[in-house]
């Protein structure tokens, strides 16, 4: 009976793909960084900086296009390269710049998010859309001190499309809420809770057609991500850890190709 059911759902779940429009696409990323930690007094503690050609990778993303003007989307980001450090070596008292260093950094971000346009007139649509995602980002700041910030989070979206002949430009606006924000740390048993991980993000995707089943694509995203304190980890002995507050102004430029079937 049940072998029966599940081959049901699977022959249902084929025959509603076969009949929705699928979008498959790729992009190439170069990826602007510019992170920042903070202590108590809002002091500057280290900071992580790169320009577009030091971080690279791909996004890849699926969308199946369901009636109504609305869609379901799958993406995945993975960029990973350098940044340069500007900060203090632990526990030594140094003033923030007295150490200079090469960061190593990786990032991972996944969503799945359910859409909706609105056509306000033959050129003009209002977007929406609401979903969930999982971040990570590993900072390997030597080959002894690697950090990895992991969270899920619930995301909202909204904007406005323009499109004009055979080109489409949007302006689109997210928020994403993290849901158990931590941080773990070499050499530390504990992992950090941290208070908080949002992110606000502006995207502004390009894209035209050239034929009916080729677009090609670009978009600039600026990302604004703050984590909030963690709690205090002694770590079985008598000095406190803490991951302080932070924030990062990251920016993203892709260029890629939307294979439509």
């Amino acid at each position: 009976m049940i072998k029966k059911i599940i081959l049901s759902f699977l022959l249902l779940g084929s025959a509603l793909i076969a009949q929705t429009k699928v979008e498959y696409q790729i992009s190439f990323i170069g990826m602007n960084m510019d992170y920042r930690e903070y202590d108590s007094s809002d002091h500057i503690l280290d900071s992580e900086k790169s320009d577009y050609s030091d971080i690279s990778g791909v996004e890849i993303g699926y969308r199946f296009l369901l009636k109504n003007n609305t869609n379901i989307s799958f993406n995945f980001v993975g960029v990973n390269g350098e940044t340069q450090y500007l900060g203090s070596a632990l526990n030594s008292d140094q003033p923030y710049g007295s150490e200079v260093s090469t960061t190593s950094n990786t990032i991972y971000d996944i969503s799945l998010g359910y859409n909706a346009k609105h056509m306000l007139n033959s050129n003009v649509m209002m977007l929406g859309g609401i979903g969930v995602g999982y971040r990570y980002w590993q900072r390997e700041l030597s080959s002894i001190q690697i950090e990895e910030y992991t969270w899920y989070s619930v995301r909202v979206n909204a904007g406005v499309e323009f499109d004009y002949k055979d080109l489409s430009t949007s302006l689109i606006a997210e928020y994403q809420y993290g849901i158990k924000p931590e941080m773990t740390a070499t050499g530390i048993s504990d992992d950090f809770e941290l208070s908080s991980a949002n992110i606000v993000k502006i995207s502004v995707p390009i894209r035209y057609a050239l034929t009916q089943n080729f677009d090609l694509s670009c978009a600039y995203v600026f990302e604004y991500q703050e984590i909030k304190e963690s709690n205090v980890i002694y770590d079985g002995g008598t000095t406190g850890y803490v991951e302080p507050d932070s924030k990062a102004y990251n920016q993203y430029i892709k260029i890629g190709m939307i294979f439509k079937y």
